[in-house]
């Protein structure tokens, strides 16, 4: 995807087991910053971050209250890019780096109690043939991606850019909880032009690997996130078995986690399948069958970006829409078992025509006040955030809800149970049908009108429902008959079946 022109560019060892957010502080300024390990499967909830994407506030202390923000929904992490031609310098001599505005923002997300998932990206001229060409022509970047980029040319040799990365991690390595090579390196015409490269890329890969567990042994290191639709390139499942096959059986030892961004293009719900694409959530089953054909079914997926953009115009969705399907898919991925949930961004960018998508996907509106999807978040971090709670069964079927078809009618009825005996269960109906064609850049609202369908509860005393945005209901044990539809409900009580 294209980036926000002021923090961003184009699209980020072990194997673990159960994600988790440990509660171990380690006093790091005046918030202290939760130790983080974001490791593979088990029944916890994802490990949730933002991309660094349009943060308001122009001073340290303003940064701090953002980032401050995200925290207080359970925000561990802050997806961060650290760019070789930002960092060092162009031009002779060589290795010379710039960090003052890096340490400035890494100070404040330690300040308000995160860390750093960091995009190690892209190309710096110095040390490309055809990225200095371009730079010493003045060639301009084109269109939203910015192709023709100078920074964007990949280096000649891969053990620059390793030596890059080392020079990074031993400077924020106290910071960082893992490591993506690069970004959406499958649009390889942004890259590797005029086409992505797999065996290139897993060069590149191998080469910043080794230097980073010399320097920051024991943090894992991620293949760079793969932008999965892939409708301008190769998608996401394909490069990634390109690499491996292409690879060798080297670079399967390359990496640690396998990064991926599941945008929903055209902006269809978490559940619909689309012709060509699948379905948000089904990307990761996808990319685990092609990670088992080589042996690495316990490899790690982050989603590393996601989101839904509210721009009026074009092909947005409504605010109303990005809430539920951003509690949707934070369930979901925890049902599904990705340990880490990254949403893009943080917040919207002045964009008076509406046209841009890229000023659209953040969780607050350019005057810092939060879309509703931030406050769908509140909820279900106050309703099932916290350590202690797993996922424990799909109860949809046991309930007689409806299965659908392609994602579309189905009906969801998720278990949870936390500490000290707490149970919630959640209830949606996923019947937003994708539009009739498959154009991603194709409009989608209004979309399907909502309905509901309804479905008999037993409680076993006392419970409440809670709305998506959080009214709550008070109610007595017995059997209750529940109207569900797009917006997710939880059930707050111990539930018969």
């Amino acid at each position: 995807m294209a980036r926000p022109a002021n923090r961003r560019g184009p699209r980020g060892p072990l194997v673990l087991a159960a994600a988790a957010v440990s509660t171990a502080v380690v006093a790091h300024g005046p918030v202290a910053a939760a130790s983080v390990r974001v490791v593979a499967a088990g029944r916890q909830a994802p490990v949730l971050a933002f991309a660094d994407g349009f943060v308001r506030g122009r001073t340290e202390g303003e940064r701090i209250a953002s980032f401050r923000r995200l925290r207080a929904i359970g925000v561990r992490v802050i997806r961060l890019d650290f760019r070789w031609s930002s960092l060092e310098r162009i031009g002779r001599p060589l290795h010379r780096y710039v960090w003052a505005a890096q340490d400035r923002e890494v100070s404040a997300i330690r300040a308000a109690g995160l860390r750093v998932l960091a995009i190690l990206d892209y190309g710096n001229p110095n040390y490309s043939h055809a990225g200095w060409q371009a730079y010493v022509h003045g060639q301009k970047p084109t269109g939203p991606f910015g192709v023709g980029d100078p920074q964007y040319y990949p280096p000649d040799d891969p053990r620059s850019f390793a030596r890059f990365a080392s020079d990074v991690a031993r400077r924020y390595r106290r910071d960082v909880i893992g490591w993506e090579i690069w970004n959406e390196e499958n649009e390889g015409w942004r890259f590797w032009e005029p086409k992505e490269n797999p065996v290139a890329y897993g060069r590149l890969l191998c080469a910043a690997h080794r230097a980073l567990v010399k320097v920051d042994a024991g943090v894992p290191v991620a293949f760079g996130g793969l932008f999965f639709p892939g409708f301008f390139s190769t998608g996401a499942t394909k490069f990634l078995g390109q690499v491996l096959a292409r690879g060798g059986p080297a670079v399967r030892h390359c990496f640690d986690a396998v990064a991926y961004h599941p945008y929903p293009y055209p902006f269809t719900s978490p559940e619909a399948i689309v012709h060509g694409r699948g379905s948000v959530i089904g990307a990761a089953d996808q990319l685990r069958a092609m990670l088992h054909r080589y042996g690495l079914g316990q490899v790690p997926l982050w989603d590393t970006e996601v989101g839904w953009p509210t721009n009026f115009r074009g092909n947005g969705v409504t605010e109303r829409r990005q809430a539920r399907y951003a509690a949707r898919l934070e369930l979901l991925s925890w049902v599904h078992t990705v340990p880490l949930l990254t949403w893009y961004t943080w917040g919207d960018e002045s964009d008076p025509g509406g046209l841009n998508q890229e000023a659209h996907f953040g969780f607050f509106r350019t005057d810092g006040t939060p879309k509703p999807a931030y406050r769908a978040l509140v909820v279900l971090q106050r309703e099932l955030g916290g350590p202690g709670w797993r996922f424990v069964a799909d109860r949809s079927r046991a309930l007689g809800l409806p299965s659908g078809h392609r994602g579309v009618g189905e009906g969801f009825a998720l278990q949870f149970a936390g500490p000290r005996g707490r149970w919630v269960l959640v209830l949606s109906y996923a019947n937003e049908r994708p539009p009739a064609s498959s154009n991603p850049l194709g409009p989608v609202e209004p979309g399907t009108p909502p309905r509901t369908v309804h479905v008999r509860v037993r409680l076993a005393g006392p419970g409440t429902i809670v709305e998506m945005l959080g009214p709550r209901h008070s109610v007595s044990a017995g059997t209750l008959r529940v109207a569900i539809g797009q917006d997710p409900i939880y059930v707050v009580g111990r539930v018969d079946y």
